[in-house]
């Protein structure tokens, strides 16, 4: 049933081969839902059918959560699938793709899942398969671990546009922890090929961009936040360009803070978002901080 491995390349790699399925073990290195996520939109693109066990398993609730599931059912309706054990609280799931065909469809996430951590999969799987995927996806689009819907909109899909992957995205409504409700319009097309960047080097100071956003809170709560990270970025020397401050339509009250940079060679961000009790000069300075750290050191992109 197994290939043949030693035990010490089993303890450090996370991938074998069992019965056809490629086995993946979801507790390996970071062991969160991420190693689920990329799994299957690997399997998806390689065409070959994926076994993930152990899902989640160091974490304080194992297993599949409702985002994940949500993830999982996306995957298999666009591919066209066969998906065992996507449930809530499963530990494994055994997934076979089929053929990924162009389509439509809306899906409700639940409460404030993210919808950015299901586009992180949902974008490779389809952009490599020839098809176009158009959606309308409700849950969270500001909610914490996970990347801001500002930063998809400004850093995420640049990146993709130079790599000849076109993604339209359009944030409706904001999703703010813990009710959710966030719409979001994404679509995805497949490019006819897909072009190498060259993102070495960084061939001058890009420009920095400011985003400010609240819902269902006063404006000067947005107006802090970006007040307190355009003056953290000028005692280092960086000048922010453009700043745009808005108030958001929302279920939840919350707010989210994007800094970013991108020219020909540079495709940077670092967002922060607002929580009971913080108060909007620290969302600020702690975007601010994660920035300078990236933008400082002359790289081209962040972590």
């Amino acid at each position: 049933r197994m290939c043949s491995e030693t035990k010490e390349s089993l303890d450090t790699r996370p991938v074998i081969l069992v019965t056809g399925f490629l086995e993946v073990d979801g507790a390996y290195g970071e062991g969160g839902g991420q190693i689920l996520r990329t799994a299957v939109s690997f399997s998806i693109i390689q065409g070959r059918p994926v076994h993930i066990n152990r899902i989640r398993a160091g974490r304080e609730v194992p297993g599949v959560r409702p985002q994940h599931a949500a993830v999982l059912r996306i995957l298999r309706d666009i591919s066209g699938g066969i998906l065992e054990g996507g449930n809530v609280g499963s530990t494994e799931v055994f997934f076979t793709p089929e053929r990924v065909e162009s389509r439509a469809l809306k899906m409700d996430l639940g409460t404030a899942a993210s919808i950015t951590l299901v586009l992180q999969a949902v974008v490779p799987a389809i952009s490599l398969s020839g098809a176009t995927f158009e959606a309308e996806l409700i849950g969270g689009t500001d909610v914490p671990w996970s990347p801001t819907a500002d930063y998809f909109e400004m850093v995420v899909v640049p990146a993709l546009k130079r790599l000849g992957i076109e993604v339209e995205f359009e944030v409706r409504r904001r999703g703010y922890y813990p009710r959710g409700g966030g719409r979001v319009r994404v679509v995805i097309h497949s490019p006819s090929s897909l072009k190498s960047i060259d993102i070495s080097e960084r061939k001058s100071p890009p420009s920095v961009g400011v985003q400010s956003r609240c819902g269902k809170l006063p404006r000067h709560v947005a107006e802090r936040q970006a007040t307190s990270a355009v003056s953290r970025l000028k005692r280092e020397g960086i000048e922010a360009g453009n700043v745009e401050v808005t108030t958001e339509e929302s279920s939840s009250p919350g707010s989210s803070l994007l800094l970013s940079a991108r020219d020909s060679t540079c495709v940077m961000g670092s967002d922060a978002i607002g929580a009971r009790g913080r108060p909007a000069e620290q969302v600020g300075e702690h975007a601010a901080v994660e920035f300078i750290e990236a933008y400082g050191s002359g790289s081209t992109v962040d972590s």
